[in-house]
């Protein structure tokens, strides 16, 4: 459990320096914690989420997993042909099938078994334990990935700032 104390004056700061949302701030920190959580408990392949209770401080985690159909999946002898076509310049066939990775994908009768409704390109989104303690390294990794994130939100932001303005002279006068 995040000490919410201590970390909403941190969070508030860090947007005021920044000119960010304090919303966003606390989005790259959930991206942050679920990037420490892959890193330390997860699977290479694997998708995962983090969400923190902003009343409580609790982190809970999720794996994604994409629904596909077995007509979409790639066979093990397709797989040789893809990489020859993709070599062949000449070939101008989009491929539109993939290759089964069960730490993202999950296959519909499966998925139906969890939500009967669910329809192929839908997430299944299944918890997963909650862990709190990370060793030093899923901890850096939360680091630059919150640092990461941050710039990519300053960029945006500026870039949104001067979209708005394009199209228009700006004149800024020199005083000495």
């Amino acid at each position: 459990m995040l000490d919410l104390k201590t970390l909403k004056p941190l969070i508030r700061q860090i947007a005021e320096e920044k000119g960010l949302s304090e919303q966003k701030v606390f989005e790259a920190l959930e991206v942050a914690f679920a990037a420490a959580y892959k890193k330390e408990y997860g699977q290479k392949m694997q998708v995962v989420r983090a969400e923190i209770n902003p009343e409580d401080g609790k982190v809970k985690f999720w794996q994604v997993k994409i629904v596909v159909d077995k007509s979409s999946i790639l066979a093990e002898d397709e797989i040789d042909e893809t990489k020859k076509k993709r070599l062949d310049e000449e070939s101008e066939e989009e491929i539109h099938k993939i290759r089964f990775n069960p730490e993202r994908h999950i296959l519909l009768e499966e998925a139906k078994k969890i939500k009967p409704t669910t329809e192929v390109d839908e997430e299944i989104i299944t918890p997963l334990e909650i862990k709190s303690d990370f060793s030093r390294i899923a901890a850096q990794t939360a680091k630059q990935v919150i640092l990461q994130k941050l710039k990519e939100l300053e960029k945006e932001t500026i870039f949104s700032e001067f979209k708005e303005k394009e199209g228009k002279i700006i004149c800024h006068t020199m005083t000495n």
